[in-house]
């Protein structure tokens, strides 16, 4: 199972770029809420062997480029179906599954002597209960994309055969089929639409 510490499938930038946090946060921080993120809920989303075969040829790309190798790109590494998967689908997916689980974070700290809340000389900290409504904002936002995704690999199965490929080791994560909402975006509706999920239907 890759399990490459070092390769993000989006970098703090982005996460900067499309989002509300700060340019003056912290990329380390940024960085272990990227990984994190990737390791809990995209590996979920993909399996094991999908996501293990993406980190590697996009471990592959950046020992080219670590090595000096000029003139390259992602592509020439890459396979044109998983750059495709991760543009159209996987980043945004990531990029909110990363603030997900960057809001208590940014929220508290934890110094040698306690968990303290963050605050400044020019702002405020958020209530406890905003707090946990933004988040839940980011999950729902998240949830979403992480459907769309998964709608879109059960329709392309034979575009990316690594998707339900199983080896049979215990280590290995199946991808997660279930319905990701439960906020009135999505229902499993098996009468109408015949086992698949019935788009944009209130519960």
């Amino acid at each position: 199972m890759a399990n490459n510490k070092n390769i993000l499938l989006i970098s703090e930038n982005y996460v900067k770029q499309r989002s509300t946090i700060m340019e003056n946060v912290e990329n380390a921080f940024i960085k272990t809420n990227i990984l994190l993120a990737q390791d809990i809920h995209i590996q979920q989303i993909l399996g094991s062997n999908l996501y293990d075969d993406i980190i590697v040829q996009f471990e592959d790309y950046k020992d080219a480029y670590d090595a000096g190798v000029t003139g390259i790109t992602a592509a020439d590494y890459v396979s044109a179906p998983y750059l495709t998967l991760i543009d159209e689908y996987l980043q945004v997916t990531l990029l909110y599954y990363t603030l997900y689980e960057s809001m208590f974070d940014l929220y508290s700290k934890i110094t040698n002597k306690s968990i303290v809340t963050q605050s400044s000389d020019n702002s405020d900290v958020v209530s406890e209960e905003f707090l946990h409504k933004r988040k839940d904002d980011f999950l729902n936002k998240a949830e979403f994309y992480a459907q769309r995704m998964t709608n879109f690999l059960i329709d392309n199965q034979t575009t990316y055969p690594k998707y339900l490929e199983v080896d049979g080791e215990v280590s290995d994560i199946t991808p997660n089929q279930d319905n990701y909402l439960s906020n009135g975006w999505y229902l499993k509706d098996t009468k109408s639409c015949g086992g698949k999920w019935s788009r944009f239907t209130e519960i």
